[in-house]
């Protein structure tokens, strides 16, 4: 046998010791009421709109927020402007 070979058995054997008895069962189970249990195409579709509203929102929000902070900026730099105008008799 090949030494690659024997690694390979070794490593599936110490895979299936970690394996609870009655793992197959439980499997098999699981699967056969998978089809059962399967989330409906109602509710993918519900979640994934939720998740879509979420996603818009947050983006909404913080364009929003940026926006309003760089409006303030401006108004500010401009505000700036105006009192140097003024200050330096340009607005007479």
């Amino acid at each position: 046998m090949k030494p690659e070979n024997e690694a390979w058995d070794q490593l599936r054997d110490w895979a299936a010791a970690r394996l609870p008895p009655n793992f197959a069962d439980r499997v098999l189970r699981a699967a056969r009421a998978g089809v059962d249990a399967a989330p409906s195409l109602l509710s993918q579709f519900a979640l994934g709109a939720a998740t879509a509203a979420i996603c818009f929102l947050t983006v909404a929000f913080f364009q929003a927020r940026s926006a309003h902070e760089e409006d303030n900026r401006t108004i500010a730099d401009w505000q700036q402007i105006a009192s140097a105008a003024d200050d330096s008799g340009f607005s007479q």
